[in-house]
Parts: structure tokens; sequence; C-alpha cells
């Protein structure tokens, strides 16, 4: 055995193999510490704290790696330039990750990858200069593959044989083959307890001294690395059917719930006799800075003056945003459908309601009731596929910036502004034969926030000494500010308006911005950047008892303090709650599926991962049967349809 041994390592393609298998992993330690270096945002010592402090779990990810790097020269055998394609996707991939977690606070997610037929429209939260410098690396680092390759073609990569004239043999395609089939079936085997996995909100992971977390993806991916936290949440594109889902118990739920609006609508008004317009505005990143003063303060007196007036003369609450810095579509989503996406945990716009011929939803409803329906969104109708999706839930009219003949600008900003959009919201109200429902979408406050894109900031932050970070939240302040003037002019020109309108009213979610209060370890803090602003404002008299009734209900009694403090009335819920407010305050004949909300908002009327953190809410009776109709509804078989 021993001279058998000496004689296979004398041999010149075992000496080849060895030396290149060696290369392999020592590049595969590489490119997971650079990769680990990319997603700590280019910050060194935090990635060496990793590597050292989770050391099963970098080498782990190393494997995976291997697994990668295998496959890739399987396809190409050549070593140094498959290392050089795998370094170049790593730092286009780190890349996206950073520009993103720069902008959203978390970090680069499968579902991301949807958004890649609109990369045109991504592309303007983009440094340029940062793009430039990719792309120089890309080509380098792909260039010394190459020279590398040329250099060790001598004695690393020739043949002992003469090439064949039989192709399969001259392109090696057994090997070729051999090789791509181990690394693959060696990836699927070491990621398959990452892509499959129960839905539990932790997964403990013994081997490597780690755990799976579901609810916070931040820490997901510190804790377990960039790939596995990746691929753990590749599961997430397919929605598990919740326990006890069945058509039989749909049809009986709906059957509750028929009886439920059965008796309820003897007291309720017909919505095709409800003279009046309804318009629910997402004002994108519209927050109340006034919350977070102690850790922002500033120069320049009250940057939300009007929004402060409002809250003081009508209906007005803090809405508990289920994200921040981003996720736009999905909070839309919870308000034009009244239901969660706390178990879906996707992009509903993007994975699911496409999927279906239509979704109930407020949209849906009013048109059935003889409105005239649109939504109005002064940015491309392609984003989060909206054009797409919106006739699904509804709308008949979709009014993008190709068809605004209102097109003003703030500053060196990109979008219009939020006067623009409103007064093509008026000129809609105007043209349009009986009453209307408008779901509206602003642009102006959406990130980037690009230093001195007003001019010189009114607003200047006095206790924050990180210069990107200052500068952004002064921008940020001046685009609010704006917006919040706009917003006055818009509530001024519709107590003028001849047409009785109401408007919901909310910020989407707070812009991602203000790191001194979301990383801050006291949740009652880091809580403040989640709480946006909402209000019900009407040009016309509403039923005191009725705004008596919704200026009762519960909230979450963690901020009562912010309600009293501002002169708010309504609860603190999480956007899915808002719809069945607006309705029973109007006191309009609603979809069944609403009365469901009527217990689960007053059960639960938070209901989204932060809040809850490591717990999960007591699953009562309603809230078991809201989850299956969520389910239902757009990941399911709509049985509650039939």
């Amino acid at each position: 055995m021993a001279e058998y041994l000496k004689s296979f390592f004398r041999q010149k393609t075992t000496k080849q193999a060895i030396i290149k298998i060696i290369i392999i992993i020592v590049a595969s330690l590489f490119l997971t510490w650079l990769l680990e270096y990319r997603h700590f945002l280019n910050n060194a010592d935090e990635t060496w704290e990793f590597v050292f402090t989770r050391m099963r779990v970098f080498l782990y990810n190393a494997l995976i790696m291997l697994t990668i790097l295998g496959i890739i020269y399987g396809i190409i055998r050549k070593t140094f330039l498959s290392i050089s394609i795998n370094t170049a996707l790593v730092l286009i991939i780190g890349y996206v990750h950073i520009s993103k977690f720069n902008f959203r606070g978390t970090p680069l997610l499968p579902e991301d990858f949807q958004f890649g037929s609109q990369a045109g429209i991504l592309t303007k939260f983009i440094d340029v200069s940062e793009l430039i410098r990719l792309i120089i690396a890309v080509i380098l680092v792909i260039i010394l593959g190459i020279i590398l390759d040329k250099i060790a073609d001598k004695w690393l990569e020739k043949e002992s044989f003469a090439p064949s004239n039989v192709w399969w043999k001259r392109y090696r395609i057994v090997s070729r083959v051999a090789i791509i089939a181990v690394a693959f079936s060696g990836f699927l085997v070491t990621t398959d307890f990452a892509r499959h996995h129960s839905k539990e909100r932790e997964i403990p992971l013994p081997a490597l001294d780690s755990k799976f977390t579901d609810w916070n993806q931040v820490a997901n991916y510190a804790d377990n690395g960039f790939l596995l936290g990746f691929l753990y949440n590749t599961m997430k594109l397919d929605i598990p059917e919740p326990d006890g889902y069945s058509k039989q118990k749909m049809q009986e739920l709906k059957r509750e719930l028929s009886e439920k609006k059965q008796q309820d609508d003897i007291s309720r008004t017909d919505i095709a006799n409800a003279d009046y317009n309804i318009i629910v505005v997402l004002n994108e990143s519209f927050y109340d800075p006034s919350l977070i003063s102690d850790y922002y303060n500033h120069t320049g007196g009250d940057v939300t003056p009007n929004l402060h007036k409002i809250q003081e003369k009508t209906l007005s609450g803090y809405m508990y945003s289920p994200d921040y810095g981003g996720g736009t579509a999905n909070i839309e989503y919870e308000i034009i459908t009244g239901l969660t996406n706390y178990w879906l945990k996707t992009v509903p716009y993007t994975n699911l309601v496409l999927q279906e011929h239509s979704v109930p939803s407020l949209a849906n409803y009013m048109k059935e009731h003889g409105k005239n329906t649109a939504t109005i969104h002064p940015f491309n109708g392609g984003m989060y596929k909206r054009d797409a999706v919106l006739p699904k839930l509804g709308f008949n009219d979709f009014i993008t910036q190709t068809e605004f003949s209102h097109t003003e600008k703030e500053g060196t900003s990109e979008y219009i502004n939020d006067r623009s959009t409103y007064e093509e919201t008026l000129e809609y109200i105007k043209k349009t034969k009986g009453r209307d429902f408008i779901s509206l979408i602003t642009m102006q406050n959406h990130a980037p926030y690009t230093d001195k894109e007003y001019g010189e900031s009114e607003f200047k932050v006095t206790n924050v000494t990180n210069e990107n970070e200052k500068n952004s939240v002064e921008t940020y302040l001046m685009t609010l500010h704006k917006s919040d003037a706009f917003l006055g002019e818009f509530i001024e020109k519709l107590d003028n308006l001849d047409e009785k309108t109401i408007v919901l009213f909310y910020g989407d979610h707070s812009p991602g911005v203000f790191p001194q209060v979301v990383e801050n370890s006291d949740k009652s803090i880091s809580d403040l950047v989640r709480l946006t602003p909402y209000f019900i404002y009407a040009n016309f008299d509403l039923d005191n008892q009725l705004v008596e009734k919704v200026s009762n209900q519960p909230g979450a009694i963690e901020y009562k303090d912010i309600i009293t403090r501002y002169h708010t009335n309504l609860p603190t819920t999480t956007p899915n709650c808002l719809p069945n407010t607006l309705l029973n305050l109007l006191n309009l004949e609603k979809p069944i599926n609403y009365y469901l909300l009527d217990t689960v908002c007053n059960e639960n009327p938070v209901l989204t991962e932060t809040y809850f953190g490591e717990k999960a809410p007591q699953m009562s009776t309603d809230l078991s049967n809201y989850q299956l109709l969520s389910y239902d509804l757009v990941a399911g078989k709509q049985y509650f349809q039939k």
C-alpha cells in the first residue's frame, strides 16, 4: 500500500489535481471572507470578529462557497478564471447588498431579484462613482484570472496526452459533468437544512452553535453568514399552507361572517348611496420627527406644522409601520386589502397577487358598488409591478408620471413633488362623473437624501457628529417640510371643493436615516421610528357618535402616552386595521371579511414581527381564522370567494 501511494503521488496529473484542489479551497476561504466583508459594509474589524467568534459558521459558509466554486470550475475548467468569475459575482452581490442596506436597513434577500426587470428604475438609487469602480474591479479581476491561467498553463493545466479528435474527449465532457455533478450534489446536501425548514420564529442550529431567526434578518445574516442567511430566505418564496386550512373551513368562516354582515347591514349606508369621494393617501416616508427630537435635535422650528394642526382638529393617530426605510408596496397591500403580510412574509404584489384573477380589496368593493377607482402615482408604473397588480385589486385607472400634466419638482430632486400629485388628484375628481375611490401614492420624500438637494437646509441637526448621517437627516427634514406645506395646501383646497371628500392619510414608513434610534437596544426607543402619522379628514361633518366609536378603539397600549402627548385620538395599529376603521367611521356597508377585523384589530391592533420580537401573538380563534383568510385569498385556493 505504501508503494502504491508513493507511485500515485509521483504521477503528474495527481499532483496537478492536488494543487488545483488546494488553490480552490484557499480561494473559497478568501471569497467567503470577502463576501462577509461586503456584508458588514466593508468593516474589516466586524468581519474578523465574525470569523473568530463564529468559526464554525464561517467554515460552513466556506464549504458552501467551495461547492459553488466547484460548479463554476466544472463548467470552465480553468482554475484561476473560475476563481475570478466567482470573485466578480461576490463583488457584484456585495455591491447590491450594500446599496440596499444603506437605503433600507435590511440585507439583500432572494425576493429582491424580482426587480431585475426594473433595473433602470433602481439605478437612480445607485452611487455612479461606486458603480464605475465596481465595473473596473470586475474587469481587472477577470483579466487577472486569464493571465494567471496563462502563466500556470505550462505545468498546471496542460494535458498529459495529445488532444483527441473525438469532441467529447477533446472538451473533457465526462470529467466536466462528473465535477459539476459532485459539486452540485454537495451544494444540495450542505444547504438542504437552510432551504427547507419549519416556519418557526427561531430554529436552533446546535452543530453550528447558532440559530435561524425568522423575524429579524439583520440578526439572521449576522449570526449565520451571508450565504446561509440568504439561502434561509429562499424558502419564503413558497408560502406554506397553515394548519387547519381546508375548503370546508373557509366556507364555514364565510357563512359565519355573512351572518354578521346581514345583521349589521340594516344600520349601515349602501356604498352606492354614499355621496362622497374617498382618497387614500400613501405619503412616501412621511414621518413626524418630533417623536425622536431627543436623538435628532435640530434648529429651524417645527418641521411638520400642518400635520400638527390637522392632528388637533380631526381624527388622527400613529400607525405602527411593519417596515423601516422601505417596503412601501407591502404596507400599501395591507391598506388596500385589509389583509396582513405577517404570516405570508413575502412581497404579495410581486409574488402572490399576480397569480390570482382578482383579490378582494377596497377598490374591488367600491367598483362593484358603482365608484370610479383609480391609483395616482408620480412614478414608473412598473415598480412593484403595479401596472399588472392594480387591475386585479379593482383599479380601473392607473395614472403615472407619463400621464401627469403637473410635473413640478423640488430643488435637484428627480421626483415629482406632492403639490403636483395633489393637483392631479383634484383634477381627476373634477373631471369624473359620479364619486371616486382613489389610491394616491406620492414620491417626493423617497430616498436618496442627497446632500444640498434643497440648497442650504433650514434645519440643522445639532447632536449628530457623523457628517453623512447629519447631511442625510437635514436633507430629509427639508423635503418633509416641503411635503408638509403641500399637505396644508391640499387640505385647504379640499375644504373649497364642491364634492364631498374624505381622506385617509398615512406615512408608509420612516426614512432609513435614523440609526441612533432604530439600532437602540431599548425597544421603546427603537419602536419610535416605526410610528408614522395617519389621520382621517373630511370636508363635511361626520357623525359624532361614529367619531366617538372609532376613537374608543383600544390600539396598542404601549403608545397611549404618544396619543395623549400629540393630541391624537385614533388607536396605534398596523395598516391592515386602517381600512376597517375608515368604513366603521363612515358607517358604510363593508365586505364580509372586514367583520373579522372588528375582533382581530381589538385583540391584536399591531400585527408585525418587529413589534412582537422573539414572542408571538396568542392565537385566538379569530386570529387563527384571520391567518387562514390572509392565506386563502392570495396564496391558497380562494375557497372564501367561491
